[in-house]
């Protein structure tokens, strides 16, 4: 199957539902969002196998892949039918959960540095969060949906996996001091 199709598409793509919708428009903006956060997710398992090497890690960054492809998938529906469900999100609050229990609570705001890993994971955190501000404006089209609540935990987790990257790897958190 060819990727292309030699017609020009003039700013235009369909759906899964087969609809043409204009390349600008917010839900295609949310779909590429979308893809964004699933290919920085790719290249952060890259990171993550040659620096940490943590296999529990990859699984679940593999999971979120398959999650994000399915909410590409909702999204191309226009949430007719949606695929994430209450128990993926309590996945992602699990990890997250874990993640603090190791690394503790924090008290203070923090820079976002440390190793390649931990900082892209920081890069992925404020890609989600973009898209999560392209969502909210979607749902003033349609009824709230879990996968809004998916993207929005998933940022949460991005900053939890930075910071147990860090721990792991024994880079201390750099607290920010507020200067005059």
């Amino acid at each position: 199957m060819k990727i292309y199709t030699k017609n020009g598409d003039k700013g235009y793509t369909s759906n899964f539902k087969g609809e043409k919708l204009w390349k600008g428009s917010l839900w295609i903006e949310l779909q590429g969002n979308i893809d964004e956060i699933n290919a920085n997710v790719g290249h952060l398992r890259s990171l993550n196998q040659r620096i940490t090497q943590q296999e529990d890690i990859d699984q679940l960054l593999e999971w979120i892949q398959y999650c994000l492809f399915r909410i590409g998938s909702d999204i191309s529906l226009q949430f007719q039918v949606t695929y994430i469900t209450d128990e993926m999100i309590e996945k992602l609050e699990n990890a997250i959960d874990t993640y603090t229990e190791k690394t503790g609570e924090l008290h203070s705001f923090i820079h976002f540095n440390g190793n390649e890993a931990a900082t892209y994971a920081h890069v992925i955190r404020s890609v989600t969060r973009r898209c999560e501000r392209v969502f909210s404006k979607v749902l003033q089209e349609i009824d709230f949906t879990l996968d809004y609540q998916y993207v929005n935990r998933l940022s949460d987790y991005f900053f939890q996996l930075a910071r147990y990257l860090n721990h792991v790897n024994g880079n201390a958190e750099e607290v920010m001091v507020v200067r005059d």
